[in-house]
């Protein structure tokens, strides 16, 4: 039955993804209006993130920022669901939805490096990131590709919802189905000790107060709080010596992000997973405060 589920949601995903992106937006608009007024969705937890993180600002201050951060979210979704549609880079290359503007860097580093592991936050548009060798639009050859980048993941409770996510991620890849790159949480160790020294490069999203309890989880200043991260992106990185780089994803306007990556180390055996962190934090507090709407508010980031 689950595969039954899946097939139909996929299809009608792929038919509505079929749409020009403009159309996504003005429905992503009517989705986010409908979220942040009809079903308040999450609301709660979206403004108790955003008193905790900017406690200078009165309530009623932070409500601006709350709908423009709603705004984003619609335009997130709407992108999702036209990304799952480029069956293949050409699509997604012609429509210059994401542009990387330093990949020379990104190349010294893996050049040098055995591997690299890449720390993102939950800004910008995080569901397109599978699209990442099409993002590169200047003469240096795309130093990632999904002959090397990996994608992690946490897998969903729900096997539809796994399956259709799985499909919709992978979307713009040459081959999807030779593709082994798409790993979930679990088997990540066991990947990298199978593929060591093979130079692949490893993009993690970093959350707060883990899904699940760990014994290497450590506690870190962000946004003025202290709160409990995952720390095992950094923990891989120093068991294979790999460099770490930071990536940030502006919104520049409606339809383009920059992605531009910052190095915290080129051999994490060198720092400590605290020290790795707590640079981590410090670059992804930097973008929140420029772009705070930028930022996946709906989780529940404080205590």
């Amino acid at each position: 039955m689950y595969k039954i589920g899946s097939w139909l949601l996929l299809g009608l995903l792929r038919l509505l993804g079929l749409l020009p992106l403009r159309v996504h937006y003005a429905l992503g608009d009517f989705v986010a209006w409908v979220m942040q007024y009809v079903v308040r969705y999450r609301r709660d937890v979206v403004m108790h993130n955003l008193t905790k993180a900017f406690p200078d600002q009165r309530v009623w201050e932070l409500i601006p920022l709350r709908k423009e951060f709603y705004r984003h979210f619609g335009e997130v979704i709407a992108e999702s669901v036209w990304f799952g549609a480029c069956r293949g880079p050409k699509r997604l290359h012609r429509q210059r939805l994401a542009e990387i503007d330093n990949p020379e860097l990104v190349a010294a580093y893996k050049e040098a490096s055995p591997g690299m592991v890449v720390l993102a936050g939950h800004t910008g548009n995080w569901e397109i990131i599978g699209g990442i060798a099409s993002y590169n639009y200047s003469d240096i050859p795309a130093p990632l590709s999904e002959d090397n980048f990996c994608v992690v993941y946490r897998a969903l409770s729900s096997r539809v919802w796994g399956e259709i996510m799985r499909d919709n991620r992978t979307a713009p890849l040459n081959d999807r189905k030779a593709y082994d790159g798409y790993l979930e949480s679990k088997e990540l160790i066991r990947y990298a000790f199978k593929h060591a020294g093979e130079g692949k490069a490893y993009g993690i999203l970093i959350d707060q107060r883990p899904y699940f309890k760990s014994p290497a989880d450590i506690e870190v200043d962000f946004l003025g709080q202290r709160v409990k991260t995952m720390t095992g992106g950094a923990a891989l990185a120093r068991k294979f010596n790999m460099a770490v780089l930071y990536q940030t994803e502006r919104r520049d306007r409606r339809g383009h992000y920059t992605l531009h990556y910052t190095p915290i180390c080129a051999d994490a055996s060198q720092m400590s997973v605290e020290e790795i962190m707590k640079k981590y934090y410090t670059l992804l507090e930097t973008d929140i405060r420029e772009q705070p709407a930028n930022y996946l508010w709906t989780h529940k980031r404080f205590v």
